[in-house]
C-alpha cells in the first residue's frame, strides 16, 4: 500500500513538473514580420467579404491605401499566436496610410471570431470574414496565415506565410520601409 502511495505521489510530481517546463521548453517566439517583396507588383483579382454585422466589402473598397491582408482562422494554432500582435500593430499604425484587414476563413461566421477576440482580448482588430474563402484563391493563399501587402493602386507588392510578431520594432520599421 505504501509503495502504491509513493509512486503515485511520484506521478504526480512528475505530471506537475513537466506542466511547468512546457511553456519553457516547446513555446517558441514568433519571427520578426518581413515580407518577401515582389520584383514586379501583381494585379490582385477583386473579392467579397464581409463584417460582423453583415455587411459586404469588396477588395476595391479599400483602394488609395495600403492594405495588410492577413488570412487567418480560428483553429489554426499559428493564427491564434499572431493576433494579439496584429491587435498592437492596428494600433500602432493607427493613422497612417494603411489598413489591416483580418480575414478568417471560418466558415461558422462572424460569432466564432467575436468569440475569439473576446477571448484573447483583441479589441482593436476589424472582424472581417470570408468562409467561402474566395480570398485565399484571389490571393493565392496555400496555408494559414499568410499575410499580403498591396499597395494603394490594389496590387500585391509582398507576402509572407506563416505567422509573424508584427508588433516588434523590426516589423513596424520594415513595413514603413516599403510603404515608403
Amino acid at each position: 500500500m505504501r509503495t502504491s502511495f509513493i509512486t503515485f505521489l511520484i506521478l504526480i510530481g512528475s505530471f506537475v513538473a513537466v506542466a511547468n517546463l512546457y511553456p519553457r521548453l516547446f513555446t517558441r517566439e514568433l519571427p520578426v514580420g518581413k515580407f518577401a517583396r515582389l520584383d514586379t507588383p501583381r494585379d490582385v483579382p477583386d473579392f467579397e467579404f464581409s463584417d460582423a454585422e453583415g455587411q459586404t466589402f469588396k477588395l476595391a473598397d479599400f483602394r488609395g491605401q495600403y492594405l495588410f491582408v492577413n488570412v487567418w482562422a480560428t483553429w489554426c494554432e499559428p493564427c491564434r499566436e499572431e493576433m494579439p500582435a496584429l491587435d498592437q500593430l492596428t494600433r500602432d499604425l493607427s493613422g497612417q496610410n494603411i489598413r489591416i484587414l483580418p480575414i478568417s476563413i471560418d466558415v461558422t461566421g462572424a460569432g466564432t471570431v467575436e468569440r475569439f477576440y473576446r477571448r484573447y482580448e483583441l479589441r482593436d482588430l476589424p472582424v472581417y470574414i470570408d468562409p467561402s474563402q474566395a480570398v485565399m484563391r484571389s490571393l493565392n493563399v496555400f496555408g494559414i496565415p499568410t499575410t499580403v501587402l498591396i499597395d494603394p493602386d490594389g496590387r500585391e507588392i509582398g507576402r509572407m506565410p506563416g505567422p509573424a510578431q508584427w508588433d516588434r520594432e523590426e516589423s513596424i520599421q520594415h513595413l514603413q520601409e516599403i510603404m515608403n
